[in-house]
């Protein structure tokens, strides 16, 4: 890709720090219902909705990176012109 497109580190993308800080969140909920032996009926939808907030943020990120990387190609490509010798 060219300069116009950079591509930052993990660490500097405000989403990604944001959605880890939200896992950190739910593990440290699970683990604190586990050590104070909260019913099963209760720790399933918790483990359920760790993996979903998990889920959406990497499917939305990945659709994001492909409507960007296509809408780059589709806008930055140029097309090369044969030289016709005479």
């Amino acid at each position: 890709m060219t300069d116009k497109i950079k591509d930052k580190g993990m660490l500097q993308s405000k989403k990604f720090i944001a959605s880890m800080l939200w896992n950190f969140a739910w593990l440290i909920l699970i683990w604190v219902g586990i050590r104070n032996d909260v019913e099963a009926s209760v720790l399933v939808p918790m483990i359920y909705a760790a993996g979903a907030t998990q889920m959406l943020y990497l499917g939305g990120q990945s659709a994001v990176d492909a409507f960007v990387r296509a809408t780059f190609m589709k806008y930055s490509s140029t097309t090369i012109q044969p030289k016709v010798d005479q």
